[in-house]
């Protein structure tokens, strides 16, 4: 269990016992207990009780930090395995969930620099979406249509009509883009 072993560290520093002291209050050899602290081993649920127990607390307080450290890993982990699509427009979409086609909308963080902007885009009949810029200003291109929204500005639209994206601001500009149903 990752972060176990300096949590253990942290909280047997901050009751000023040494390694043995721990292991002799705990009944853990003091190779075990270095082991665990160093990340080599993890231990078993009887020697954690043990040690919760020596170090004066709950089983649950011992665990507290590495379970906030594990679901960051795991987020951070997702984040990495999403998709970025990098565009010679000077446009990027990073689609912002994995398994966006088995959803029923796509969202998509759009991040178009200065000057540039998103390829062309129409869907099928039924699709719609949705647009927030989050940073900067844009100008769609909606058909034989425009409209400048800026930051903080959204607009809702059939995304069946041939429209693109383009950067006003000087700038890097930032768009959340909601597409439904969701399709590449």
């Amino acid at each position: 269990m990752k972060g176990l072993g300096d949590r253990i560290h942290h909280l047997r520093k901050s009751r000023k016992l040494t390694l043995v002291e721990l292991a002799k209050s705990t009944g853990i050899d003091q190779a075990s207990l270095s082991r665990m602290e160093n990340g080599k081993m993890t231990g078993t649920l009887d020697s954690h009780m043990l040690i919760a127990d020596a170090l004066g607390i709950r089983l649950s307080d011992l665990y507290d930090e590495v379970v906030d450290k594990l679901h960051a890993a795991k987020e951070k982990a997702a984040r990495q395995k999403l998709e970025t699509f990098s565009h010679s427009s000077g446009a990027v979409a990073e689609l912002l969930i994995s398994g966006s086609l088995q959803k029923k909308m796509m969202p998509v963080l759009l991040k178009i620099k200065p000057k540039g902007h998103t390829e062309t885009e129409e869907y099928s009949t039924v699709s719609e979406r949705f647009i927030y810029v989050l940073k900067g200003s844009i100008e769609l291109v909606f058909g034989k249509e425009k409209r400048s929204l800026n930051t903080a500005e959204c607009l809702y639209f059939h995304a069946s009509t041939p429209h693109h994206l383009r950067n006003t601001a000087k700038s890097e500009t930032w768009v959340l883009s909601l597409l439904t149903p969701a399709s590449l």
